[in-house]
């Protein structure tokens, strides 16, 4: 299949959203005329093509980890409604993440470096767990093209529905690009805050990284799906889910953020890199550094003596979700971006299989290479998945 049919295919299944509702404990219900045996067959056949078209982040500590805090939260759910889950890390410096029907969830490395504790993690795969189990992108499938779908059927992975699901897929795009609309995203943003809250973190964080996500977009233009600045909708999205989680709060003791623990894993990401695999931009190298903070650090200080350039203390200031003037303490970690590759993570380059090797294989993750060159210091403690 060509490039250009494959990169189609991905972005209309990529379901890519942020949204997210309160989980209740009624039994969520399936789309009609849609079975979950279709919804994880669409699933499952568009996996490998996401995975080819940004290639899987080569980091196997990284991966576990956020796989072990996305089990962590399906663990909570009181309706899984698919059985298995799959969480990966994509190599794009895009800010997304996003999912399709039946439990396959992406988030990338570009996101990854916007979040600043793994309570906004969770909040942020809790969402996309939300479109999940709401069945978001198999109604929106069925609202607009429910004949086409409905003919296809149990029959997707055909080799000889590859045309007409291509065709499919085409009329989709524009319709998924923009998102789920406001609703689904508000019952995706409260299961999100919901799930996180259900599992130990702390709901708030979410509310704190959505107001840094749109401060971002104003500085670089770089929108997340379903998440504009100037949409008239965002201001009463981050509105609601401030309220929501302020009422979650009140209702529980001990929340966590574990912010010094995902500020640790993240070091060595790449930063405002490649978008996706083919991509042919040329653009310089930089990546995620931690730093802890000293006596007496600004982010004016920390920029021009420690990164020899003034000009970055804003972009370091929203990076980890404050304003310039906000007191630093000492001992504080705190994100900063280095020029260059970071020197003890190696990336890995994802291996193209051969059209005959893929429609011989069935969809799976594919395995992770063991990486050599990580410093023993930034290694953090196993954690094992910690089901209520």
């Amino acid at each position: 299949m060509k490039i250009f049919e494959k990169f189609i295919i991905f972005t209309v299944l990529a379901f890519v959203g942020f949204a997210v509702n309160l989980c209740t404990s009624d039994t969520v219900r399936a789309v009609p005329f849609i079975s979950e045996e279709t919804e994880l067959t669409m699933g499952r056949e568009a996996d490998p093509q996401i995975i080819q078209q940004y290639g899987l982040y080569q980091d196997k500590k990284l991966q576990l980890y956020v796989n072990d805090v996305g089990q962590k939260l399906v663990s909570q759910l009181s309706d899984k409604v698919f059985q298995k889950y799959f969480f990966r890390v994509v190599n794009s410096s895009d800010i997304n993440a996003f999912a399709l029907p039946g439990g396959y969830i992406y988030i990338t490395t570009g996101i990854l470096a916007t979040l600043n504790s793994e309570a906004e993690l969770a909040g942020v795969l809790g969402h996309e767990i939300g479109h999940v189990i709401f069945h978001h992108g198999a109604k929106l499938m069925l609202r607009s093209i429910g004949a086409q779908i409905l003919s296809l059927g149990g029959a997707i992975a055909s080799p000889k529905n590859a045309g007409q699901w291509l065709m499919v897929s085409s009329a989709m795009f524009n319709q998924i690009n923009l998102g789920y609309g406001r609703e689904a995203e508000l019952e995706s943003d409260q299961q999100g805050m919901y799930n996180a809250m259900e599992a130990g973190y702390n709901p708030e964080r979410m509310v704190h990284f959505l107001k840094n996500l749109r401060q971002n977009e104003i500085m670089t233009g770089q929108a997340y799906h379903g998440f504009q600045a100037t949409h008239p909708d965002t201001k009463d999205r981050i509105i609601q889910a401030d309220q929501f989680s302020s009422s979650l709060v009140r209702r529980a003791q001990g929340l966590q953020d574990k912010r010094d623990d995902y500020l640790r894993i993240i070091k060595g990401l790449p930063y405002n890199g490649k978008r996706h695999a083919n991509d042919q931009r040329y653009f310089d190298e930089k990546y995620v550094d931690i730093y802890e903070v000293q006596a007496g650090d600004t982010f004016t200080k920390i920029s021009e003596h420690e990164l020899k350039d003034p000009q970055m203390d804003l972009e370091i200031a929203v990076l980890n979700g404050m304003k310039m003037d906000d007191p630093l303490k000492p001992g504080e970690l705190i994100k900063i971006i280095r020029k260059g590759t970071y020197p003890g993570l190696q990336i890995v380059s994802m291996k193209k299989e051969s059209d005959k090797a893929t429609a011989e294989k069935p969809a799976s993750m594919p395995e992770i290479p063991e990486i050599t060159q990580i410093p023993a210091e930034d290694v953090l403690p196993t954690s094992p998945n910690r089901p209520r």
